[in-house]
């Protein structure tokens, strides 16, 4: 895995459908040498999230302290039904992990988003870079 490598989101990509955002993440994982087995491993993981009603939840361990920035809280990741979807992020392969965050960077929760970027530039060293549907370059990395 590259590490100080960097991913541009464009903001258009959000106005996509949910399977041309899916394709651009996968190509994005595959391009730092992520494979389908990685892949496959974030299909399961994403079941998962929907069985237990976690997709809400910091999957990342990434939370918002209300105007203080982001805290790394672990524990904040437990559905009502005692899943702990932290956990089970990180008992994912190294490469799944990564491709799991990738794919978070291209959905419509803000959540999941901002845990991504943290996750990548923390646990990875990618920084994301966003951009206008334009091209314009957006303020430096929240990070």
């Amino acid at each position: 895995m590259t590490h100080n490598a960097s991913i541009t989101i464009n903001r258009g990509l959000y106005l996509k459908s949910p399977e041309e955002k899916t394709a651009y993440a996968n190509d994005v994982a595959r391009s730092f040498g992520i494979g389908d087995t990685e892949l496959d491993e974030v299909e399961l993981y994403k079941k998962d999230l929907t069985q237990h009603d976690a997709w809400n939840l910091p999957i990342m361990g990434y939370v918002n302290e209300e105007g203080f920035g982001y805290a790394y809280a672990s524990s904040e990741a437990v559905a009502a039904d005692g899943w702990d979807a932290h956990k089970a992020f990180l008992d994912m392969s190294y490469g799944a992990q990564t491709a799991f965050a990738i794919r978070m960077l291209c959905t419509h929760r803000d959540v999941s988003r901002a845990g991504a970027r943290m996750f990548l530039r923390y646990h990875r060293g990618i920084i994301v870079l966003r951009q206008e549907e334009d091209g314009t370059p957006m303020d430096s990395p929240v990070e």
